[in-house]
């Protein structure tokens, strides 16, 4: 059995896969396998997972029906053997020492997850920027290890419900029975919510270890128009888990708001009118019930502007809310065009200063070279020869 396995769910991702993998490959630590599984991918995805295969004995290709996210994470999870299992999307990157680090920090602290930073890569850009939303940890008060039955209060709301930047004791997985929900997007939402939820430790770890590719027209977020009510089943479905285990009101005000963060962002995020007007109606029409959406007071909601945009769907009408959201949207691009303002205006700083420097030293090197093609300078060197000379020969005699 290997120490660790690194699952990758692979669709139409041949642009990303051998920097993807050639980051798992680099890994310090050698005692992994890697598992991924091909979507029925449409371009050249899977020839050059079979290829690189042929050359790295650690690494399965698993091949299945196209079936979206969900059902395609979940076989790679099903296949792992792993001690340990982390689950890495196509186009991420992993740092070389994430697998040593999480899985020194798990065994060092008994945990059955280790969470840790990750890291935006701009897909347009190649920029590498910090994402301080996936690692909140102030409200835990200098802990590092904890058990979130003892603080749930904001324990869905703190560590996103991505899989990436979570390493996972597999053990614990197969005796919670975890899977993968079988969606075409947000599948991790409740596996990684249950995962919070369900283990007796958590321990963090404050190192950026995973670089999360963003602005990438090919990923989940860009794709919201598909399947645009996966979200709201994934939460459905952790509200019946949590139900189930008797840990519903324990967990209650952190699952409605991270609840009402979805709803939130998955509005803003449609593309399509259509998409956008289903969730609002969904919501409206007993969804906000089955969610328990406004259970909470305003100063309850871990994000109070969640909870007024979940208010506003309920209390608008379709005209007025598609008009706030535009709004919003409005102000979204003025605050865009205003952090690239001062960008530009930071760059065009920086160029002048060094601008400055180059003409700074152009001139120091012109008066070096006038002092030298000087006539003083020439006198002086005549009148200095001979002692100079007379030193010379001291200390070569020396």
């Amino acid at each position: 059995m290997p120490r660790a396995s690194v699952v990758i769910p692979c669709y139409n991702a041949e642009r990303f896969l051998e920097e993807t993998l050639q980051s798992v490959r680099q890994q310090t630590m050698d005692d992994f396998e890697i598992i991924c599984v091909d979507d029925e991918s449409t371009d050249g995805t899977l020839k050059l997972l079979q290829k690189i295969a042929s050359e790295e004995p650690r690494m399965r290709v698993i091949t299945r029906q196209n079936g979206g996210e969900g059902p395609t994470r979940d076989a790679g999870r099903a296949a792992a053997t792993g001690d340990w299992l982390y689950f890495l999307d196509a186009d991420d990157r992993m740092r070389p020492t994430l697998l040593e680090e999480a899985i020194a920090r798990g065994e060092e602290t008994d945990a059955d997850l280790v969470i840790f930073k990750t890291q935006e890569l701009d897909d347009q850009t190649g920029e590498i920027r910090e994402f301080k939303y996936c690692f909140e940890v102030e409200w835990l008060n200098g802990l590092d290890v904890f058990c979130p039955a003892e603080h749930p209060q904001r324990i869905f709301n703190s560590f996103q419900n991505w899989v990436h930047n979570k390493l996972y004791r597999g053990s614990f997985v197969r005796e919670h029975g975890l899977a993968f929900q079988h969606v075409r997007r947000s599948a991790d939402l409740l596996f990684t919510c249950r995962a919070l939820s369900e283990a007796s430790r958590i321990a963090l770890l404050d190192r950026e270890l995973h670089l999360y590719r963003v602005n990438n027209p090919q990923s989940a977020l860009f794709t919201s128009d598909v399947a645009p009510l996966d979200f709201y089943e994934g939460f459905l479905a952790l509200r019946t888990v949590l139900e189930e285990r008797g840990t519903w009101d324990l967990y209650h005000d952190a699952y409605v708001s991270w609840a009402q963060e979805g709803v939130s962002m998955n509005m803003q995020r449609t593309r399509a009118f259509e998409d956008w007007h289903l969730i609002a109606q969904t919501i409206r029409e007993g969804g906000a019930q089955k969610l328990d959406l406004m259970s909470i007071t305003r100063e309850q909601a871990v994000n109070p502007d969640r909870w007024d945009r979940c208010k506003e769907i309920m209390t608008l009408s379709l005209d007025e809310l598609a008009f706030r959201y535009l709004v919003r949207e409005r102000a979204a691009v003025d605050y865009l065009r205003t952090q690239c303002s001062w960008k530009d205006l930071h760059l065009a700083n920086q160029q002048s200063c060094i601008n400055e420097q180059d003409r700074l030293l152009k001139q120091q090197d012109e008066d070096f070279h006038n002092v030298l093609n000087s006539a003083s300078f020439r006198i002086g060197r005549m009148i200095t020869a001979l002692p100079r000379n007379t030193v010379g020969r001291l200390r070569h005699r020396q």
